[in-house]
């Protein structure tokens, strides 16, 4: 996941956000701050912040899909396919700040 989001992240298209996000599935959780139009990823959860915002997926290939775009994220969200702690613009934010970027890997 940390790759298709290195590859992904567009500083462009993150707008104003600030903030520590964590993106989660039952198995696993992908860690990462988006401040001042830069990406910092937190592999090792032990060295991070805690994130401000958490989106919830039901697995990491749902996860994928989103953000490469296979699923509609609006859709998704509002049929309550996946969730958020709070902070519905955030979520999309983040989700458009990953939206496109240089090269897209499988």
């Amino acid at each position: 996941m940390y790759e298709l989001l290195r590859h992904r992240f567009n500083p462009a298209l993150c707008g104003d956000l600030d903030a520590t996000v964590e993106f989660n599935w039952p198995a696993s959780a992908c860690r990462f701050g988006i401040h001042h139009g830069e990406v910092t990823f937190y592999e090792d959860p032990s060295e991070s912040p805690e994130p401000e915002l958490v989106i919830y997926f039901t697995d990491e290939q749902q996860a994928h899909s989103i953000i490469t775009g296979s699923i509609n994220p609006i859709e998704a969200f509002m049929a309550g396919d996946f969730r958020s702690n709070g902070y519905i613009v955030w979520v999309f934010q983040t989700l458009a700040a990953f939206s496109g970027g240089k090269s897209q890997p499988a």
